[in-house]
């Protein structure tokens, strides 16, 4: 697969997402290098090989609803509880379910594939405590749930971690061996929706890779603008801009190593491998 026929399938499945979202009054946006491109370039960011959207807490329940009845049979939403017995992360996904991203391994069998297909990655945003120690204290027992996942890992790539992260990841593991993987999931649950019912004015990117558990005022999200990608519009929130500029910088500017980005999908040659 090259990767414009690639962007073409993602853009096929975001398309489905769209109006399935719009036929039930679901609210979403897009999140990350999506968003970035639909800023940037309107379209996908050259180079990306996935899409990524993210849903406010309390409109997952619709949202995940809405999908699971009017996606058709070649799609599928998969949650993080569906791994089980094993452990993958806390994100959801949209994807498609005979689009394989590599070539099989037996890593991938043990996940059902479920971490081997071209799709949409679902990113939450919960509400946030307002201050700063609890916002600390929140960032930690999600770091501590998803080190006691990784107990249900087909293995840990840990080649980058220092000495310390090591031990901890080893004992993490060691606490997480006596809970089921639906228990874990479950368990963040709870934790990143404590605050759901409170006005505290901040929201928390929750399922994030650990690194970057952000937190964001609320009134970002509290509008919705519209920017395009292959002169279709698609949701962003109104503070797009200090989102992103939060997070990246100068998020306009492209960067000047692109080949850090590609981490998901086997990809043939072709022109845009050029830009």
């Amino acid at each position: 697969m090259t990767m414009d026929e690639l962007h073409d399938q993602l853009f096929q499945l975001l398309c489905e997402i769209d109006d399935i979202c719009k036929r039930n009054g679901v609210r979403y946006f897009l999140d990350s290098g999506t968003e970035i491109g639909a800023a940037r370039e309107k379209d996908f960011v050259p180079w990306d090989d996935d899409v990524d959207i993210k849903v406010l807490r309390e409109d997952y329940p619709a949202f995940r609803a809405a999908l699971q009845r009017e996606l058709p049979d070649t799609i599928r939403f998969v949650e993080p509880d569906q791994f089980s017995p094993m452990f993958y992360d806390f994100i959801s996904r949209v994807q498609f379910k005979d689009l394989p991203m590599r070539a099989e391994t037996e890593e991938d069998r043990s996940y059902q594939n479920f971490q081997n297909r071209v799709g949409v990655d679902v990113f939450v945003f919960d509400r946030a405590p307002a201050g700063k120690m609890a916002q600390t204290l929140l960032r930690l027992r999600c770091k501590i749930l998803y080190g006691m996942g990784m107990s249900k890992r087909y293995r840990i790539a840990d080649a980058k971690y220092t000495f310390g992260q090591k031990a901890a990841v080893a004992v993490l593991r060691l606490m997480g061996k006596p809970f089921s993987a639906q228990w874990i999931c479950h368990r963040w649950e709870r934790v990143v929706g404590a605050w759901q019912k409170q006005e505290t004015g901040w929201r928390f990117a929750s399922n994030y890779s650990v690194e970057h558990l952000h937190v964001f005022p609320e009134s970002w999200y509290a509008d919705t603008a519209f920017l395009t990608i292959r002169g279709r519009k698609f949701p962003v929130p109104a503070g797009y801009d200090e989102e992103l500029t939060a997070i990246y910088g100068d998020y306009m500017k492209p960067p000047a190593d692109k080949s850090q980005y590609r981490t998901h999908v086997q990809i043939e040659n072709s022109e845009t491998e050029n830009k």
